[in-house]
Parts: structure tokens; C-alpha cells; sequence
């Protein structure tokens, strides 16, 4: 079974053995379910409360003796019902001050050179190519990129279809079976001895490199018109050069 769902909703791994263990056996005693769990005893009664904090599990005394059970797996879609509704009044909220923030952010900026470091500064520097709303263009080996981003890619991509912007990207010829030709896309391949971790993006009045490493990706985005143009320049040489 998928865990990863229901850390997504806020279960912690021990809570996540717990519950699923009571999903198996029904109604069972703390004893039990340590023994179908694995999870240390301590541990068991901690995740016991916290599940019961979210109302995923509920006890009865029978014979002196406290027995839990699980409560209908439908509580998860009133989770994330919850989650949805607080993330939308904090998505409300924060719109208000959003003009005001964007506004100081403004005025305070003096640097042309950004540095965002890991996979969440990765996301960030895609994020800002989405709110550029232009086509854009670069290189950079797609496997890699696909393979670190993972799940935030796919939301990327689909992200970036309904903004319409358009792509033209040249990568390696290994990419060429893996890669998947999305909407509003271009893609020419060049041979692969040229390929290497490293990529750029060149978006509106920015370029960004791009270092594909699984330990730490880093990005560094250099907002400067006659930079981004210059790069432009090469990678239309790129291009013509690229195979379809």
C-alpha cells in the first residue's frame, strides 16, 4: 500500500503502521497492535493518541480492557476537505497583503544575481518562469530534471500548458525515447557527448543555470536584459544546429 498518502496528510510513520494495523485485525488491544505494527510499545500509545486526536481511531472498554478500532477510512476525505478549506482562507489572507509585500520587494531589490539552493530553490526558479507567463527557451539533459523533480514536474508542466507558454528546449540524444513531447513544446537533441548536469532557462529578462545534482541542486538566475539576449543568441545557434 501507498504510504506516501497518508504522510501526505499528516500521519507520521508510526501513526500510519498503527492505523493500518487496525484496519487489519479490526479491534485490538495495544499488545496487538505493537505486535502486528512492529512499533515499539512507547510508540504505539503515542500514535494511539495523536490518531485519536484526529479522529481516526476510536476505544471501548470491554472486560476492564480498552480495545480500539479504526473509524471509517471516509474520515481521510473530510481531512483533506479541512486542509482544503484552511488552505484556502491562508491563500485568502495572504492575497491581501500580497500587493503590499510585492511592493517592498520591489523597491528592496538591487541585485541582479540570485542563488536558490535544493530541490525547494529549483521549484522556486520554475515557479517564476509560470508567473513570467512567456515562452522560454534553454538546455539541459530532461531525464535529470524530470528524475529530481519528480511529482512538482508533472504540476509544472501542467501549470505551464494552462499559462500557454511555449518551449523550445534542445537535450541530449539519450532523452530522445524518454522524454515525454508535451503540449507547446519543441525539443531537438544534439549528440550526447555534450550532455552534463548542468541546464539553462532562459525566461522574459532572466537566465537561469541550472545545477542538476540529486545531492544538491542550485540554481543561479541572473536577471539582466542584455545577459539574457546574449544567451538567446547562443542558443539559436544551438538550435540550428540541434537535431529534430
Amino acid at each position: 500500500m501507498n504510504t506516501r498518502l497518508f504522510h501526505l496528510m499528516g500521519l507520521t510513520p508510526n501513526e500510519t503502521k498503527v492505523y493500518l494495523s487496525l484496519i487489519d485485525l479490526g479491534t485490538a488491544q495495544a499488545g496487538q497492535i505493537t505486535e502486528k505494527s512492529g512499533v515499539h510499545r512507547r510508540n504505539v500509545y503515542d500514535a494511539i493518541d495523536r490518531l485519536m486526536e484526529k479522529g481516526l481511531i476510536s476505544f471501548v472498554i470491554v472486560n476492564n480492557k480498552k480495545m480500539f478500532s479504526p473509524v471509517n477510512p471516509k474520515r481521510f476525505l473530510e481531512i483533506i476537505d479541512e486542509k482544503k478549506f484552511e488552505l484556502e482562507n491562508i491563500k485568502s489572507e495572504f492575497s491581501k497583503i500580497l500587493p503590499e509585500l510585492e511592493l517592498t520587494a520591489k523597491f528592496k531589490e538591487r541585485h541582479d544575481v540570485r542563488f536558490f539552493k535544493g530541490f525547494e530553490g529549483l521549484k522556486t526558479v520554475f515557479e517564476d518562469i509560470i508567473r513570467t507567463g512567456e515562452s522560454y527557451i534553454g538546455y539541459g539533459p530532461g531525464q535529470q530534471l524530470e528524475k529530481i523533480l519528480k511529482h512538482y514536474f508533472k504540476h509544472f508542466v501542467s501549470n505551464r500548458i494552462k499559462a500557454k507558454i511555449g518551449i523550445r528546449l534542445i537535450y541530449d540524444e539519450a532523452s530522445r525515447t524518454a522524454i515525454k513531447r508535451n503540449p507547446l513544446s519543441e525539443i531537438r537533441f544534439i549528440p550526447e557527448q555534450y550532455n552534463s548536469h548542468a541546464a539553462l532557462r532562459i525566461y522574459g529578462d532572466k537566465a537561469a543555470i541550472l545545477l542538476l545534482s540529486e545531492e544538491e541542486p542550485l540554481a543561479i538566475v541572473i536577471k539582466n536584459k542584455a545577459i539574457a539576449d546574449g544567451y538567446r543568441k547562443y542558443f539559436e545557434v544551438m538550435w540550428k544546429a540541434a537535431k529534430p
